[in-house]
């Protein structure tokens, strides 16, 4: 099999959404060929809030192989202006410090690897190009988008090739607004870096159609597209019918570009619809992760409480327990962007599941839920009732659902069905 190197600052056993990508490639990756080896920081810190992955983490260096992969997790020190966030968070006169030291690593971390945190994951990156000679390509998972300046160097060092994955887009986001000069002056520098540093791979790669023109066209490199996709989970647990019940299912993060307030609205008028009979429930699994959007959802619920249900992190398997369990799910799209899939969307087609989507982004989500047949796409808050009121009615009554979805099109979005697209990537740089 041929060797391949991949840099990823998230990785399993990280609980985050992030780790999963790479560690998808790792599981499959063999079976197309392709031996890879992982570049780490260590994971033994539990991720229950997002302070904790600013915490130190590990004192030495872990080496697990495997028959079809092998890893290196290595130790992870704090920066400073983490060390001072994580201790003194709440304190102003000390926060405005550690927004100094963030302000200085921004820029710093542009010129020298030093700056860097994580810097020993290049430093061991050189060690093992050098020692093995038969590592014959490299790719780097981001975010941390920094991590593409370890591709630019090890390139122009040894000159492997090498190909910048990415999960999200960096400086061409649409998802950050504009927070005064000093961003303004950070951002110009990171452009000119992303630039240059994308400027030495081989190509990009990202996870819709949309980010891949949109970056490749920004760096001046060939976009691929490569799907999150889900890993087997359809048949992981059991269902478990609730009569009563009608159990809606949001799962994973919120941001303030995404609308839920008019599905909020449209199930709080459900829930006084004298014709349902079923108690609506409305369930949030992990969002408590974000504080700020726990307390948008609390508010827009107020005087529903026992209709919502939040939680901290909670494992995987019971995350997939409840969307299994849930009658339907709630993918809510950036309003006005085009291009974000969000994980989320493959898991709820591993698990089969109705997904109502709104707003519609009239790009990738609509149109894989449209070639899944799983999709209720909504326009309006009266399209989100009209359609959650049949669905509601349907159960009640006893009418069952017939799924019309086509296994071979769902398998299409599996990891490991993509594993064997970036595969084939691989194939065309390597000839």
């Amino acid at each position: 099999m041929k060797k391949i190197l991949i840099i990823s600052y998230f990785y399993p056993p990280c609980n985050l959404t992030a780790s999963q990508r790479v560690g998808g490639w790792a599981k499959y990756l063999s079976e197309f060929g392709y031996y890879p080896i992982i570049i780490t920081r260590n994971w033994d810190n539990k991720i229950n809030s997002s302070e904790d992955v600013l915490l130190s983490s590990g004192n030495e260096l872990i080496h697990e192989k495997n028959d079809n992969h092998e890893v290196y997790y290595l130790p992870y020190k704090a920066s400073t202006r983490d060390e001072i966030y994580t201790k003194y968070k709440g304190k102003k006169s000390i926060q405005k410090l550690s927004k100094l030291y963030t302000f200085k690593d921004l820029v710093w971390e542009n010129y020298s690897n030093r700056a860097i945190p994580f810097s020993n994951m290049y430093d061991f990156s050189e060690s093992l190009i050098e020692k093995y000679k038969d590592i014959q390509l490299l790719l780097i998972s981001g975010n941390p988008f920094v991590q593409f300046k370890f591709g630019y160097d090890l390139n122009k060092q040894s000159g492997i090739k090498w190909i910048a994955d990415y999960r999200d887009d960096w400086n061409t986001s649409e998802l950050e607004s504009n927070f005064g000069k000093v961003k303004q002056f950070v951002d110009k520098l990171q452009t000119k870096s992303e630039k240059k540093w994308v400027g030495s791979a081989e190509c990009i790669t990202s996870v819709s159609k949309v980010y891949a023109d949109k970056i490749g066209k920004f760096v001046n490199k060939k976009g691929h597209v490569i799907l999150n996709g889900f890993d087997g989970i359809a048949s992981e647990n059991q269902i478990e019918i609730n009569t009563s019940e009608f159990h809606i299912t949001y799962n994973g993060s919120l941001y303030p570009t995404q609308p839920i307030e008019p599905i909020l609205n449209a199930i709080k008028k459900l829930i006084h619809t004298e014709e349902i009979k079923l108690k609506i429930q409305l369930n949030f699994p992990g969002l408590a992760f974000d504080k700020s959007q726990k307390k948008r959802i609390e508010l827009e619920m107020k005087g529903f409480e026992e209709n919502i249900k939040i939680t901290e992190r909670i494992p995987k398997n019971e995350v997939i327990s409840i969307q299994q369990n849930s009658d339907l799910l709630l993918m809510v799209a950036h309003k006005n962007i085009k291009g974000i899939p969000s994980s989320k969307l493959y898991e709820y087609i591993g698990l089969k599941k109705s997904v109502l989507l709104f707003p519609n982004d009239n790009d990738i989500i609509e149109e894989t839920l449209n070639d899944c047949n799983l999709g209720l796409i909504c326009n309006s808050e009266d399209d989100i009732f009209n359609k959650l009121y049949k669905a509601i009615i349907d159960k009640q009554t006893g009418l069952i659902q017939v799924s019309n979805t086509d296994s071979s099109k769902i398998n299409f979005y599996s990891r490991k069905n993509q594993t064997e697209q970036l595969a084939k990537l691989f194939d065309s740089i390597l000839i």
